[in-house]
């Protein structure tokens, strides 16, 4: 039970790294420094998407694996 919680911790350490690092290069570079940027950069609907995208992939493959995980031990 114990390797299993180390473990589930691993992953959410991870995440949160991840997220965390994703905030603050959102927050630095949030700024263009081109007089003209592109098109789909003003679109608030792409940007949203943007920041999804990677979110349902870290979802959709930890989901299984702490599922397995929870599997193997119980």
């Amino acid at each position: 039970m114990n390797r299993m919680l180390i473990i589930v911790g691993l992953f959410a350490a991870i995440a949160a790294a991840v997220f965390a690092t994703m905030i603050v290069s959102i927050v630095t570079f949030r700024r263009s420094l081109r007089d003209c940027p592109p098109a789909f950069a003003s679109s608030q609907a792409t940007e949203i998407l943007w920041a999804l995208i990677p979110i349902a992939i870290v979802l959709a493959t930890a989901i299984p694996a702490v599922r397995t995980i929870f599997a193997k031990t119980g």
